[in-house]
């Protein structure tokens, strides 16, 4: 039976990069790679590379069978092994003799998952391009929309909503930072039995290292320099990007669903047919994709955790199931994270923001959003200072605080104008539009550089 993903709303966006057609494509990938690799150290010929290649791009192999015979072997590379030179014999014995010769199982299925893990980077990376685009665009428009800044859940200071924007789009381009270094690194794993590359070795002495390096640069990965069979650094940098961008997702997605509440009323989701709705309640409109988003980051960090402790278990030269433990954490984390990706980037696309809302809420706070500013102000007149907080948390309105601080400060200390000045919240915004500016600068220059991997991606 298929996975439809009923329990997991919106992994169809993505499924296709992680689910068993993928695994399986990734495995014959290697497979015919490293056929076209013994080519090149002139131990096939070019009939013999046909052979395969034909076949693994064009035999239906049966993932469910593949996947029922998996238990013999501990991996899916075996049965698909022998389904695979099953079918290449029917075209060339000599050729099927030649599939995975000198390589061990974990060599192939190791580099078929860092292929896993670019093309699934593929998708990420593009979602959290639009999402960056969405804010800058965001951040721009909004740098003079007033909105309350709030910490630990109570109004602060004035800020503006381009500035919140920009922050988002901040955590948004490191990610894909982080990301297109992570990709950049993604090794071939080619070591044998116990990482001696012995049979690579007997079959082409003295070149063993060269045909590692070979395989890499078929399959666009890098060239690990060494096995790491049980050295568990590349899955786990490449988990902890994946958390990462999961975290920053699901903060922006926070967010919208905190500023989303009716009482507050400040952001919405776009919105579509259907989407939001409730059972029971026609009311309702719920930021569903957010909702959506802050469950896969609510979950990507066991799932990170997952892959560490298997590197921390990953005895000897081969690991006694503590590379098993990887795989399902891993492909959650390819097939999860990229999906909520894109679906915080339909929301920013559409994001409808009130601006009117955000003015309203800065109104309502009123000087005590100012608190900051006035207690510095009144410094020089200690006798100010007491009567002025007691106003502020007592929510004295703008009258009220400019009444007190008139009567209290000489006007040749304090002029009238200086006294509007310092009870207007678009006054005490700091460098807020300087940030955005830096922001949008900075992402700017960002898209202009080129995407790593893409020529290798579109020749895997």
């Amino acid at each position: 039976m298929s996975d439809h993903h009923l329990l997991e709303p919106g992994a169809g966006r993505t499924a296709s990069s992680t689910d068993d057609a993928a695994v399986l494509r990734a495995l014959l990938d290697v497979e015919a790679a490293w056929v076209r690799v013994q080519r090149t150290l002139g131990l096939v010929d070019d009939g013999m590379v046909q052979a395969v290649e034909e076949v693994c791009r064009t035999t239906p192999f049966d993932a469910a069978s593949v996947a029922g015979r998996s238990e013999q072997g501990g991996s899916p590379v075996l049965p698909l092994l022998a389904d695979l030179r099953a079918a290449v014999a029917q075209r060339s014995p000599a050729a099927a003799q030649a599939v995975h010769r000198g390589l061990t199982s974990q060599d192939v299925l190791d580099s078929a998952l860092m292929l896993l893990a670019r093309r699934s980077l593929n998708g990420l990376r593009g979602s959290l391009r639009s999402a960056g685009d969405a804010l800058a665009g965001l951040a721009d428009t909004h740098r003079g929309t007033l909105a309350v800044g709030r910490t630990l859940g109570q109004s602060a200071l004035p800020t503006t909503f381009g500035l919140k924007a920009a922050g988002w789009l901040g955590a948004v381009d490191d990610v894909l930072a982080e990301l297109d270094a992570v990709d950049r690194a993604l090794p071939v794993q080619c070591g044998g039995a116990v990482g001696t590359l012995a049979a690579v070795e007997a079959l082409a002495p003295g070149r063993a290292l060269h045909a590692a390096d070979l395989l890499a640069g078929d399959l666009g990965l890098a060239a690990a320099g060494r096995p790491w069979h049980t050295d568990r650094g590349p899955v786990t940098r490449l988990g902890d990007a994946l958390v990462r961008a999961a975290d920053t997702l699901g903060k922006i997605a926070s967010d919208v669903v905190l500023l989303s509440r009716p009482e507050l009323g400040e952001l919405a989701e776009p919105t579509s047919d259907g989407r939001g709705a409730s059972s029971t309640l026609p009311q309702k409109h719920n930021p569903v994709l957010s909702v959506l988003v802050r469950s896969v980051a609510l979950e990507a960090p066991y799932l990170g955790a997952q892959l560490h402790t298997a590197a921390a278990l990953a005895a000897d030269e081969r690991a006694d199931g503590a590379w098993h433990a990887e795989w399902p954490a891993l492909l959650r984390l390819l097939g999860r994270v990229p999906a909520a990706a894109a679906q915080l980037a339909e929301v920013l696309a559409g994001l409808q923001v009130d601006a009117t809302a955000m003015r309203g809420h800065v109104d309502a706070a009123g000087p005590a959003l100012l608190g900051e500013r006035l207690a510095a102000v009144v410094g020089g007149w200690p006798a100010v200072r007491t009567p002025l907080i007691e106003a502020l948390r007592s929510g004295a309105s703008t009258a009220q605080v400019r009444e007190l601080l008139r009567a209290a400060v000489p006007a040749d200390d304090l002029s009238d104008d200086r006294l509007d000045d310092l009870l207007d919240p678009a006054t005490y915004l700091g460098a807020s539009d300087a940030l955005v500016d830096r922001a949008i600068t900075r992402h700017r220059a960002l898209r202009q550089q080129p995407v790593p991997g893409a020529a290798a991606q579109d020749g895997a």
